[in-house]
């Protein structure tokens, strides 16, 4: 499927401008009676949600022209990294779905991984359908990937890991949400109900040129950030 970085950045400038993120904070009564969760098994990040950015870049100090040339390099950057990450088969997905089980498990939930079932988009395109969605469990528990990749801000020298990731837990017969939150690991956007964790110090890189030359590091990276993910999903599903 052909895709278009130039739909990450249009969601970048979305995001910015945002009052706020949806949130629905854990609803304990409901949660205290779940001991099986189902977690469907989500799509791996495709190209058009990676992103190697760097915001506020030194060319876009140059007005138009300067913003239109730092626009293409990281649409560039962020191509080169998708491709790279494509390449040597790194994935997200199996590692999201790994640190969920083992962080629910440590918590007393039982879970299973449910493969071939997605929500839909509701017919308003507004929210998710999750009508055709059938587990035996007591609880849905469906997580997306938003933006992931790197980015560096203005006046820094370095990139940093950037992923968001939304977490939505649903009564399984009744479809109820008991549960939204919307996490966002490294680079944070001042926007509001995010549930901002900090990344790994150790993931960071001087330049997009390093980053790239490092790819298999800044893969990495990725992974402990979705493992941070799934820590405080457990942490917060247990309404602590």
């Amino acid at each position: 499927m052909k895709t278009c970085h130039l739909c990450t950045f249009a969601a970048v400038v979305l995001l910015a401008g945002c009052v706020s993120a949806p949130s629905v904070d854990v609803d304990k009564a409901a949660a205290s009676r779940i001991k099986r969760i189902d977690i469907l098994a989500m799509p791996e990040p495709t190209e058009r949600n990676i992103a190697v950015i760097n915001i506020g870049g030194a060319a876009g100090a140059f007005g138009i022209i300067g913003g239109l040339v730092q626009a293409s390099a990281n649409i560039d950057h962020s191509k080169q990294f998708a491709a790279l990450l494509e390449k040597n088969k790194k994935a997200l997905s199996e590692p999201m779905l790994a640190d969920l089980q083992k962080s629910l498990a440590r918590d007393g939930y039982k879970t299973d991984v449910i493969r071939g079932q997605w929500p839909k988009p509701s017919a308003d395109k507004k929210s998710d359908d999750f009508s055709g969605v059938h587990v035996d469990g007591d609880a849905i528990l469906c997580v997306s990937f938003g933006i992931v990749g790197y980015a560096s801000s203005q006046f820094s020298l370095h990139y940093e890991p950037w992923v968001m990731v939304t977490a939505q837990l649903l009564d399984a017969k009744s479809k109820q949400e008991l549960y939204r939150k919307t996490f966002a690991v490294g680079y944070q956007m001042k926007i509001k109900n995010l549930v901002e964790l900090d990344a790994d110090p150790r993931f960071q890189f001087g330049s997009s040129d390093d980053l790239l030359a490092r790819s298999d590091e800044a893969a990495a990276g990725l992974v402990d950030c979705v493992g941070r993910v799934a820590d405080q999903l457990a942490v917060d599903l247990q309404g602590q």
